[in-house]
This record gives C-alpha cells, structure tokens and sequence, in this order.
C-alpha cells in the first residue's frame, strides 16, 4: 500500500483532495478548494490503490 502524500506525477498531495470519480483510467478530481482537475496515471490501479489508502471519497460509491 502507497500511503506516501505524494504520488509520482501528481502535483497534489492527499490532503488536498475531496472526492475522485474515474472512467478508464482517467480520473476527475475534486479539490478541497472546489478547483477540478484531471489526471491520467500510468498505472490506474495504483493510483487508485494510493486515493484508497488516503480515505478518498470516490463519488459512485457515496449513495
């Protein structure tokens, strides 16, 4: 597990981040701020692994 704040490529550290939702691959990002950003990893799977172990909301999962 990938608990670093900081993943490779990425500018923003995990306490930054509010909630995820992705579509193959490619991930939209919201802020803490309100700002979006997007990010496409080269690997979707750790990426994901990293927001996981950071306690990031991914939004299809709120309901």
């Amino acid at each position: 597990m990938n608990t670093a704040v900081l993943f490779p490529e990425f500018e923003y550290g995990h306490s930054q981040l509010n909630k995820v939702i992705e579509s193959s691959g490619f991930f939209t990002i919201m802020l803490k701020t309100g700002e979006i950003v997007h990010f496409l990893p080269q690997s979707a799977e750790e990426f994901r692994q990293w927001l996981y172990s950071h306690n990031i909301k991914n939004i299809p999962d709120q309901n």
